[in-house]
C-alpha cells in the first residue's frame, strides 16, 4: 500500500530562529516516523521546516512548485511537482492529500485552506482531516462554521485543533 500523504500549508515567512519553524520540524518528524509522506508548496519557511524534519527520520517528501517562480525548491524535497502556475498548485496540493496540516500563514494560506473546505462542502474531493497547528486560524473556523449547517457538520467532523507537536501522533 502506498504511503498516505499529508500537505502543509502555511507561512514561507518563518525562519530557523522561530519557534514554530522548530516545531514544524518536530511535526515533519512525527508525520515521516508514522509513515506518512509529507507534501508542501516546497519553498521555504513552513514548508522548508515540515520537509527538514520528515527528512531528519528518513521520510520522503514532496514540494509542488510554480514553473516561472524564481525561487528554487528547498534542500529538503525529494520530488519536485512542478505546476504552470499558483491556481493549478494549490489544486494539486490538495490533490495529493490524505489530510491536512496548516500553520499561521498570510493570503496563500487563506487562498488553500478556503479551496480545500470548498471542494470538500462540492464534494469535488472526499472529506479529508484537517489539522490546524496552534489557534491562529481558529477565528476564521468558527465564522464558517456559522455560515450553514452543512458546512458547520463538515468541520466539526474534519477540522482538529492541535496546540503541541505531541497532539499530532494521536491524529494519524
Amino acid at each position: 500500500m502506498p504511503n498516505k500523504i499529508i500537505t502543509s500549508f502555511g507561512s514561507a515567512f518563518i525562519t530557523p530562529q522561530d519557534s514554530l519553524y522548530r516545531e514544524a520540524e518536530e511535526l515533519g518528524g512525527i508525520i515521516a516516523s508514522k509513515g506518512w509522506t509529507v507534501c508542501s508548496g516546497g519553498y521555504y519557511g513552513s514548508m522548508e521546516a515540515i520537509s527538514k524534519g520528515a527528512k531528519s527520520t528518513g521520510g520522503k517528501t514532496i514540494g509542488v512548485t510554480v514553473k516561472d517562480w524564481q525561487a528554487k525548491p528547498n534542500d529538503f524535497v525529494d520530488e519536485v511537482v512542478i505546476m504552470p502556475n499558483l491556481m493549478e498548485r494549490i489544486v494539486e496540493l490538495i490533490a495529493l492529500a490524505d489530510a491536512y496540516i496548516v500553520f499561521k500563514g498570510g493570503t496563500g494560506t487563506l487562498l488553500e485552506i478556503s479551496a480545500t473546505l470548498e471542494m470538500m462542502n462540492k464534494k469535488a474531493i472526499p472529506e479529508k482531516l484537517m489539522i490546524f497547528y496552534t489557534d491562529f486560524w481558529k477565528g476564521l473556523i468558527l465564522t464558517l462554521k456559522s455560515d450553514s449547517d452543512t458546512l458547520s457538520v463538515s468541520i466539526e467532523h474534519n477540522i482538529k485543533f492541535i496546540s503541541k507537536p505531541e497532539d499530532l501522533k494521536a491524529l494519524i
